[in-house]
């Protein structure tokens, strides 16, 4: 069974999106998968990314350099399937999920940069993402034409060679009730299935 990397990225130590990924994690190991997690608040990560006045990119880092960032970047190489797991704030993911983007998902570990455009390096593997929402779905859809989802399923993922990319959300969470909940939790437990079913 392929592995899974789970990447959490919120502002909060508790929160639905902490709780969504626990059902994604539980239903995940139960069906066979190993199962990383990145809780990036949780691990103290620094989403700043630093470059160098010579650096046009940035670039895989060895251990002693920053052992975390080390350790994410070779469990993204580890992986065989992706699910991430972020609340959207401003129509975007949070500053430190996209600090994750910026300084884990560089040449060496997600692309190569000795060619242009760049070569993925991720090819064949798959994502679930999993985004809450406080706006309505119309208000995301139609004034922004989905462009959280996007964000993932034509940028992010496509450009590391992930074409197979599920975006999963949940909106007017301020209001949700158990109900509504308990039926996205059973949706994803459903996404979750077909992630490691795909081969």
């Amino acid at each position: 069974m392929d592995g899974v990397l789970l990447v959490l990225g919120h502002g909060r130590e508790q929160s639905l999106c902490h709780r969504l990924a626990a059902v994604l994690r539980d239903e995940l190991e139960a069906r066979g998968a190993q199962v990383r997690t990145h809780d990036l608040l949780a691990d103290d990560f620094d989403p700043r990314l630093r470059l160098a006045p010579e650096q046009r990119h940035a670039a895989a880092c060895a251990a002693d350099e920053d052992p975390l960032v080390h350790r994410y970047q070779q469990d993204v190489r580890w992986a065989g399937a992706y699910v991430v797991v972020h609340p959207v704030w401003w129509f975007a993911p949070p500053a430190v999920l996209k600090g994750w983007i910026d300084r884990v998902l560089v040449d060496g570990v997600a692309n190569r940069h000795d060619a242009e455009p760049p070569t993925p390096l991720l090819g064949g593997r798959r994502a679930l993402v999993v985004q809450t929402f406080n706006a309505p779905l119309a208000a995301e859809r139609d004034a922004f034409g989905g462009i959280t989802g996007n964000l993932w399923s034509r940028v992010v993922f496509p450009s590391v060679g992930v074409a197979d990319v599920d975006v999963r959300a949940v909106h007017e969470v301020a209001e949700i009730d158990e109900e509504r909940l308990a039926r996205f939790e059973d949706e994803l437990r459903d996404a979750a299935r077909r992630l490691i079913d795909a081969r």
